[in-house]
Parts: structure tokens; C-alpha cells; sequence
């Protein structure tokens, strides 16, 4: 595994294994087969310096999209393959958050113990939500690899 202290390693694992990801869904759930994701590379944020005058960088906005509509029986197989994938990986707590899934929504995340993550949410059919797919990341600060 790469070192993930580095700020640029760090980047390129997440889009990585986001890629893998959405690959095996592609694989798995039918009606994501063939599908044209929007890839949203994000952005950089810069953090103020510290004592050093070294800046941590942190990613953001780092997504997958894609507008289709799934059943709950795509929501189940993309539930177990995203907490199978993600135990193996970094990112290793997953948590299921079913706090809106009365209203079709659901929102699966993997966290890592300093607090990186991906997120996946699906939105189903109804007159609250368009139908959509989401894979979402998050890198926290680290410092780049000229500043070690």
C-alpha cells in the first residue's frame, strides 16, 4: 500500500478504489451496466501554515454521479458489495445510515480512523427524490510530498 500520509497518494488511492468500486457495480447491478458516470475530480483546499510554514491539503468534492433510477433490490446488492469492498480497503468503519430510507434514501459510508471517507447515496423514485447514484470522497489534510 502506498503511503498515505502523503497528500498526493492519498488522492490517487481514494479516486482508485472509488473507480474499483464502480466498476464492480457495473459488473453487479444490472442497470448500471454500460452506464456513462460524471467523474468530478474535485478540488484542492489549502489549510492555513503552521509553525513550520508547511500547508496541509485537504480534497474535496471528489464524486462518481450518475442519474438513473434502481429498485431496493439494487440498493441491497450495492449495500453488501460496498461493505464488502470498503472492509478490505483504508476505509475501513462502515456505517449504514437508514434514518431516510422510508423516503427512498439511502446512505451507505466508509470511514477511515482519521476521518477520510466515501460516501455512497441513492436516491429512488418518488415525488421527494430524482433518481440517482452517488459516490463521494473526502481526503483530510495531509501534507504534500515536497513538505516531507
Amino acid at each position: 500500500m502506498d503511503n498515505l500520509d502523503i497528500f498526493e497518494n492519498a488522492c490517487k488511492y481514494f479516486l482508485e478504489k472509488m473507480t474499483e468500486f464502480k466498476e464492480i457495480l457495473s459488473s453487479k447491478v444490472d442497470s448500471l451496466n454500460n452506464k456513462d458516470w460524471i467523474l468530478s475530480k474535485g478540488s484542492t483546499k489549502t489549510c492555513k501554515a503552521d509553525e513550520t510554514g508547511k500547508k496541509k491539503r485537504c480534497k474535496v468534492g471528489l464524486n462518481y454521479g450518475l442519474k438513473i433510477e434502481l429498485s431496493v433490490d439494487d440498493v441491497d446488492i450495492i449495500w453488501n458489495e460496498f461493505s464488502s469492498f470498503f472492509t478490505k480497503t483504508y476505509v475501513e468503519n462502515i456505517e449504514r445510515i437508514s434514518n431516510n430510507e422510508e423516503i427512498a434514501r439511502y446512505e451507505f459510508l466508509a470511514r477511515s480512523s482519521i476521518g477520510d471517507e466515501i460516501r455512497c447515496s441513492i436516491y429512488l423514485a418518488n415525488e421527494w427524490n430524482i433518481p440517482q447514484i452517488s459516490l463521494s470522497g473526502f481526503v483530510v489534510p495531509r501534507y504534500k510530498k515536497s513538505d516531507y
